[in-house]
């Protein structure tokens, strides 16, 4: 999907539109699955691509074609989708580098939990409820059309957005420098 000039609306693959505002969220929201993705990838010991009983089913990656923000999010990605096993591929797990269902940031397996976790919770919990009540109550992985949310709400959430990824990067920052034996750069965060 091309980035759309200030002010413009732009069509997608399916011949949609949609504004500015939902595409610097598509954005920043892609920027912060990569950095929850990474400070996964920095625990000792992360069983979930060679785990023998995986946590994830094709009903869980579903959310991601049925939801209307996550099919914005993945665009022409979508044709990629397994009927059989979604998004999971066996010995490597998830394909999605971005636009997964939010439940993805939730971690289900104790040798997971195990480790000290409190900042990636925190962070996945505050992913997944910066996007409640974006339209008539609804949290926006259920609003069947993205389009019809209002300016100012796309506003709130993509500041909510700018947020959680200053905040998450900051929480990166010292897991890298924790992991390399150094102190963290005094910064913002």
């Amino acid at each position: 999907m091309e980035k759309p000039q200030a002010g413009s609306r732009v069509a997608a693959p399916d011949g949609r539109t949609f504004s500015e505002r939902l595409y610097g969220i598509r954005e920043v929201h892609i920027e912060v699955e990569s950095i929850l993705q990474s400070l996964a990838a920095l625990q000792d010991d992360i069983p979930c691509a060679s785990c023998a009983s995986v946590c994830c089913r094709e009903v869980m990656c579903r959310e991601s074609l049925e939801s209307d923000f996550l099919r914005f999010l993945l665009g022409p990605l979508v044709e990629g989708y397994s009927v059989d096993a979604g998004w999971h591929v066996p010995g490597s797990g998830c394909r999605l580098g971005y636009g997964r269902p939010l439940v993805c940031y939730e971690y289900f397996c104790e040798r997971f939990e195990a480790q000290q976790r409190t900042q990636a919770r925190q962070l996945s919990r505050a992913f997944k409820t910066l996007y409640a009540d974006a339209f008539a109550g609804q949290h926006m992985l259920v609003v069947e059309d993205i389009g019809r949310i209002t300016a100012s709400k796309l506003d709130r959430i993509h500041a909510r957005l700018e947020s959680l990824r200053e905040t998450a990067n900051a929480a990166l920052r010292r897991a890298l420098c924790g992991k390399l034996g150094l102190q963290p750069s005094a910064g913002p965060g």
